[in-house]
């Protein structure tokens, strides 16, 4: 019977960490791709920035920090010893980027893109869309891998 629940136990933290490893993949691969995206457009990114209503007054500080922000938690992410902190680093980072789009289709006058690639290429409510669902996968990926933590605790300390 011991051994049965302890099966049971088991294939869940398999499952749920099969969808945090996806889900972790998949904001890495966000971050890489949209953080070289701006770094190799560079000037175009800080002009976006600049002409944003909402960040203007801070745009280069943004425009500097936010591209290595996006490497160094891609890079977090990839070691099992920090991808928690990566993942809520990851939630908050896509609340700002997604509270911001929000902000920007019902307050501003004039919507300029600062993404890359094919991300520019998007309306903003495509963006909107796709930040919120880059959210919820983020914050499902939280959820998950700290229930996998505390189970895999319990299962460590009854032995």
């Amino acid at each position: 019977m011991v051994r049965h629940s302890f099966a049971g136990v088991g294939a869940g933290l398999v499952r749920k960490s099969t969808i945090v490893e996806i889900i972790t993949m998949l904001l890495i691969v966000l971050f890489i791709y949209t953080g070289l995206s701006k770094m190799m457009d560079h000037t175009n990114f800080k002009y976006q920035l600049n002409r944003s209503p909402f960040i203007q007054p801070i745009s280069n500080f943004i425009a500097t920090v936010l591209p290595a922000g996006e490497l160094l938690i891609a890079s977090v992410l990839l070691f099992k010893r920090t991808r928690l902190a990566g993942l809520y680093a990851s939630f908050f980072l896509m609340v700002l980027f997604t509270g911001y789009i929000f902000m920007m289709l019902h307050f501003s006058y004039d919507l300029p893109c600062s993404c890359g690639g094919v991300l520019a290429k998007m309306s903003w409510h495509d963006h909107l869309l796709f930040n919120s669902l880059f959210t919820l996968l983020a914050m499902v990926a939280v959820i998950l891998e700290n229930d996998i933590n505390v189970k895999s605790r319990r299962v460590f300390t009854m032995h």
